[in-house]
């Protein structure tokens, strides 16, 4: 299952209809804390988040999870890039920091590695 957390309704769900017309499920959240208040927190095989939100960047919600021990491949998209908040997100375990309009291409070879790798060490969540 893949998370999308992006304040933009727009932009989440083409995300998520792109990601769905790939065979994956689906959930969306508007905000970094609507993720982590969720039952479906810790179902996701990947993370897509939006950098910039107003309730918390998608940065610091892959900091929360990473915290609470949550390992979950993240990939980080804005329309802003910052080349220091995108070396940042690197060093700190971030799969991929995209720039919007999303390569699809691009995003989907993210995905399917992460889901791959965590379906041969079997993490399958």
């Amino acid at each position: 299952m893949i998370s999308i957390v992006d304040d933009d309704e727009t932009v989440r769900e083409a995300m998520a209809r792109l990601m769905k017309s790939h065979g994956y499920i689906v959930r969306t959240f508007d905000s970094g804390p609507s993720l982590l208040n969720s039952e479906h927190r810790s179902d996701a095989d990947f993370l897509i988040a939006d950098v910039q939100m107003p309730e918390m960047t998608g940065l610091e919600l892959h900091d929360q999870l990473v915290a609470a021990g949550d390992r979950t491949p993240t990939v980080l998209i804005t329309a802003h890039p910052n080349e220091a908040m995108r070396l940042r997100a690197l060093q700190v375990g971030v799969r991929g920091y995209l720039t919007k309009p999303i390569d699809e291409d691009d995003l989907l070879r993210l995905v399917r590695a992460a889901v791959e790798e965590s379906e041969a060490n079997g993490r399958r969540r």
